[in-house]
Parts: structure tokens; C-alpha cells; sequence
């Protein structure tokens, strides 16, 4: 990165900390993994926690104690797809609650804070290194903001070898206005984007992909972007014991098809068995809770596919 481009984003995070949160001060990440890069761990991964703020007020407090045990706990849950290729770092930021999800004050007040923790992330923890972006749910949304702001910037673009934007609706729509925004086309290929929103069959709207739109997304069973089904045998391990991913992980829980209308997937569950019936939260049949951990080890070991692929494409230049 230039020295101009350095300059800027100091200037930023030096206005982050006069109007929004100190993200210098070690309080504000969940985790803040910072030690020295190793050739096992030769990227970073900045995530970004889904909405765990069911109350009453706008958006999150991140000095409650209680709010903040909910929020460290779900990041956890996740950290495992990410951590054991990359140094992994997730602030606490003032998310939306559920109550005020489409509040523009309380969506302000939430990006303001992640795009603040990205760029000092970007300057003080990432210095230069490739990184990937990751969110779920709110966190995927904050997450698809980022890479239309800051990775307009081309010199901060071609350091992201991915980004993992589950459980979002992202269409052509966004693409469009954003070259630098590119769904993956395969297991492999790199700065690009990896979505998917899973729900029965029977679906025809929901509040995350609504009736007539259609989300960019791949299967991540056998990592293609058209109707092929992959079979359970294809699952490697879901992590369905605990929303917060822990348990046993449970290989062949499910097949995986995409609606080619909807661009969704659709988990094809084997005989004898069914879909979970708990937190569907966003209605009969959106398995939306569920998103990453029906596909939990595939994603664990895409991550890794794709940070190799870069490593080897960027080795060479």
C-alpha cells in the first residue's frame, strides 16, 4: 500500500476515534489474534458477528456484560471455519437489533462501527497482508458494505482472497454497482465472494430473499452455481448440536441443490430423516439460522482451498 493511501486511512481511524469506538483498545475485539504471522497462518480473517441484539434498544451496548458473553459466544461458533488457516480478528461493534433492523439511525450507527474496526484492522493488525472478509446474517450485510467502500479501493481489493458473505441476499443488482464485487464461480478462484441462503423447497419469499429476487449464491457441497444437486455423501460435517457451533461434527446430514429462481439452496435431507424444527426464526421452511453449520467442515476446508490458491497464484508474481 502507498504511502497516500496509508495517510488516508490513518486520518480515518484517527475520526473513528474522536466520534465512535476505540478500536486501539483491546476491549473492543472478541478477538483480537495479533501475534506474528506464521507460514501456517499466512492470512488474516476480519468477521463480523450476526445480530444477537433481541431488546428493545436500537443497537447493541457493547459495555454489557451480558451482551457481550451472547456476542463473544456466537462469534466462537464460527471462529473455528476460519482460525485454523488464518489469524482471526472480530470486533464488537453496536449492531442492530432485531426491533430496529430496518431503522436508518441504528444501520448508521452499526456501519459506522465496522467500517471504523476494518480500517484500523486494515492499518495496525492486517499491515499489507491478504485478508479475507467474513460475516453471517448482519455481519454479512455490514460486510457486503465494506467491500463496496473500501475495497473501491483497488490497492486494498487484490489483498482480499475472499469473502464469506453467508447468509445475505446479494444480486446483480449489487455486483453491478461494484466491479470489485465478483461471486465465486468454483471451489477455488479468489477475490470473490461466497453466498448462500438455505430454505426448503416450498419457499417462494422470505424477508432475507424476497418473492421475485434472486440471490447470487453457489452450493457449497460441490462448489457450482447451476442446479446440479450434490448428494449428503458430499457433506463432510455439519455442526447441528449447538447454534454456537459446538457438538460433534455430522457427516452426510444433507444434500445441497440451488433454486435456479430464487438462487437459494435447498438442503436435500436423507431418508429417515428430517429438517431441524427449531429456530426458524424467519419462517416455515427458512432454515436461515442454520446457514452455516448445515455445511460447517465443506466451508472449513473451502477456506482453506482458497487462501492455498492465493498463496500459490501471488507466490508467482
Amino acid at each position: 500500500m502507498r504511502k497516500a493511501s496509508l495517510f488516508w486511512l490513518t486520518c480515518a481511524v484517527a475520526v473513528a476515534t474522536a466520534f465512535g469506538l476505540d478500536y486501539s483498545a483491546d476491549e473492543m475485539w472478541v478477538y483480537r489474534e495479533n501475534e506474528k504471522p506464521t507460514a501456517e497462518k499466512p492470512v488474516d480473517v476480519f468477521f463480523l458477528c450476526p445480530t444477537v441484539t433481541l431488546g428493545s434498544e436500537p443497537n447493541m451496548d457493547v459495555k454489557n456484560a451480558g451482551s457481550r458473553l451472547i456476542f463473544m459466544r456466537t462469534v466462537g461458533g464460527q471462529k473455528g471455519i476460519y482460525s485454523d488457516a488464518a489469524r482471526f480478528f472480530a470486533p464488537y461493534y453496536r449492531q442492530k437489533s432485531m426491533s430496529h433492523y430496518m431503522d436508518p439511525k441504528a444501520q448508521e450507527v452499526a456501519y459506522g462501527d465496522t467500517k471504523d474496526a476494518f480500517l484500523h484492522f486494515l492499518e495496525h493488525e492486517s499491515q499489507g497482508r491478504p485478508f479475507i472478509i467474513a460475516g453471517f446474517s448482519q455481519g454479512s450485510e455490514h460486510a457486503l458494505h465494506l467491500i463496496k467502500d473500501v475495497l473501491a479501493d483497488p490497492k486494498i481489493a487484490k489483498r482480499m482472497v475472499a469473502a464469506y458473505l453467508i447468509g445475505w441476499c446479494i444480486t446483480e443488482r449489487d455486483t453491478a454497482a461494484a466491479p470489485q464485487l465478483k461471486p465465486a464461480q468454483g471451489e477455488k478462484d479468489t477475490g470473490v465472494f461466497v453466498s448462500w441462503n438455505t430454505e426448503a423447497p416450498d419457499v417462494t419469499a422470505s424477508a432475507l430473499v424476497p418473492r421475485g429476487a434472486r440471490s447470487l449464491c453457489i452450493n457449497p457441497l460441490n462448489w457450482k452455481t447451476d442446479a446440479t444437486p450434490a448428494p449428503a455423501e458430499l457433506n463432510k460435517g455439519a455442526k447441528m448440536d449447538s447454534m454456537l457451533g459446538g457438538g460433534n461434527s455430522k457427516p452426510h446430514y444433507c444434500g445441497a441443490v440451488i433454486n435456479p429462481k430464487r438462487g437459494t439452496v435447498n438442503p436435500v435431507f436423507p431418508a429417515g430423516t428430517s429438517a431441524p424444527s427449531g429456530m426458524n426464526l424467519m419462517g416455515r421452511g427458512v432454515y436461515h439460522a442454520h446457514d452455516p453449520f448445515f455445511f460447517y467442515e465443506n466451508l472449513r476446508e473451502n477456506v482453506q482451498t482458497r487462501i492455498r490458491a492465493y498463496t500459490a497464484k501471488h507466490s508467482k508474481k
